[in-house]
């Protein structure tokens, strides 16, 4: 039997669910490239996106199991899942921009990113199986209160993936091409997006309410769309933005 959520809840778990949903599928759709251009970077970034929305995995899944099994998530499957996987987005994601901007410099980045995930990840997983406590206070199904280490890592992650992002865009902004000026705005607008998605997730993870919520899960399902657009131009959204 299903558990009877709160309408609060309803909204969080559903919301959260579709925004999931939608960055998987253009993260798959990107990643399919792969199959028609034979480049990896299409790959890598299709992985990146995935995994970049892994911190909601947890809310998603957890919607799921309460509203069709009737189960909640195990505290400690819940904490895995939303932070496991965000250390491995850093090398992944800079293993294909340093393609694009700094193929010179690739191995030293790679090597750098690589060492500072690791870090993070041994310490997370030492904390899990030590005591999940210190990695988070589950208050509600969809509320925890993460402890402030795993609070800064995460806003660590966003500044590098804005940074980072906006330094990619950049470069297409500065072509004359005119296809790939309009692809850098979709990008901007993406990373622009999901910062601001996901800086009301952290900050207000403990006090979450409807308006947030409803917020932070627009701009992360726009973004989604944005930043899909901007690494495959769909030939409608050239007729209409790029002119000849």
């Amino acid at each position: 039997m299903a558990i009877t959520l709160t309408p609060f809840e309803a909204l969080y778990g559903a919301m959260t669910f579709i925004a999931v949903i939608i960055s998987v599928i253009l993260g798959i759709l990107i990643a399919l490239k792969y199959l028609k251009f034979k480049k990896i970077d299409f790959i890598l970034v299709g992985l990146t996106w995935i995994f970049l929305v892994s911190p909601y995995w947890s809310d998603a899944l957890q919607f799921i199991t309460t509203t069709i099994f009737g189960v909640e998530l195990n505290t400690e499957l819940y904490y895995f899942i939303a932070n496991a996987f965000i250390a491995p987005i850093h090398i992944v994601w800079i293993y294909a921009l340093s393609d694009f901007l700094f193929p010179h410099k690739k191995k030293l980045l790679v090597a750098l990113f690589s060492i500072e995930a690791i870090i993070f990840e041994a310490v997370f997983l030492l904390l899990f199986f030590l005591d999940p406590a210190l990695i988070g206070d589950q208050k509600s199904l969809f509320v925890v209160e993460w402890a402030i280490w795993i609070q800064i890592y995460l806003l660590i992650s966003i500044a590098l993936f804005l940074i980072t992002g906006f330094l990619f865009a950049r470069q297409s902004l500065k072509s004359k091409n005119k296809e790939l000026k309009v692809k850098g705005r979709f990008l901007i607008a993406a990373f622009l997006l999901f910062t601001i998605a996901a800086v009301i997730d952290v900050i207000g993870a403990d006090t979450p309410t409807e308006l947030t919520i409803f917020l932070a899960r627009m701009f992360l399902i726009v973004s989604s769309i944005c930043f899909y657009i901007g690494f495959i131009m769909p030939r409608f959204i050239k007729e209409l933005f790029v002119k000849e």
